[in-house]
């Protein structure tokens, strides 16, 4: 029964915080600069090391088992440091130029990691109780960043794409340069002036003169 409780409660929060940032801070936030909205969806997951939790003693229980609590912890250190770099790669960056491979790294390391802590908890933690005061961790922060990493994900996706069309309709712009468009004729050819006169003298017969005698 306690696992029923601690799953509702980590699935409110993955409902709570997606309807919030559906309602009340996506809103705002697509209103900005691409790079602004990126290190915004970034620099929510400075705070991983709220993972290190499940490797003390005494916030956890020792029953806690390690062979989640290893990977939960040290994966939240590793994507720590990578959000810290996409987000140093975005201060940097231009919107002319953007350096997106740091923020791409980082959303797919930074998402498998709460996907595998979401696989591994179930199948080894049987008593939820065993999160201690750390409990907040994967019931409110997690359900929080996976909700981060959705929308960072949805930008970067959106940017390739807007790429990609960009180039078809440049490519599809210099195939039809020249060619008028539908309903229209193409322009009658022009001819430069004294041409028409040029021509009409030179293949018109010369007048030959009246010989006058009988």
């Amino acid at each position: 029964m306690d696992m029923i409780y601690f799953g509702g409660s980590a699935a409110a929060g993955i409902i709570g915080w997606a309807t919030i940032f559906a309602t009340i801070i996506w809103p705002k936030m697509k209103q900005q600069p691409r790079m602004q909205q990126l290190k915004t969806l970034t620099a929510i997951s400075f705070f991983r090391y709220f993972g290190t939790t499940f490797l003390i003693a005494g916030l956890v229980s020792r029953k806690l088992p390690s062979g989640f609590a290893g990977p939960a912890a040290f994966g939240d250190l590793i994507s720590l440091g990578l959000a810290y770099v996409a987000f140093i790669g975005l201060q940097r960056s231009s919107a002319a130029k953007p350096l997106l491979l740091p923020v791409w790294v980082f959303n797919i390391v930074g998402a498998a990691d709460l996907l595998l802590a979401m696989v591994l908890g179930p199948a080894l933690i049987h008593d939820p109780g065993d999160f201690g005061l750390a409990y907040i961790v994967p019931t409110v922060y997690v359900p929080l960043l996976l909700v981060a990493h959705f929308y960072s994900l949805r930008i970067l996706s959106q940017r390739s794409s807007e790429k990609s069309v960009a180039v078809h309709q440049s490519a599809s712009g210099v195939r039809d340069l020249g060619r008028p468009a539908p309903g229209h004729a193409a322009p009658p050819a022009t001819v430069p002036p004294g041409t028409l006169s040029s021509l009409v003298t030179t293949s018109s017969p010369r007048s030959q003169p009246c010989d006058p005698s009988p």
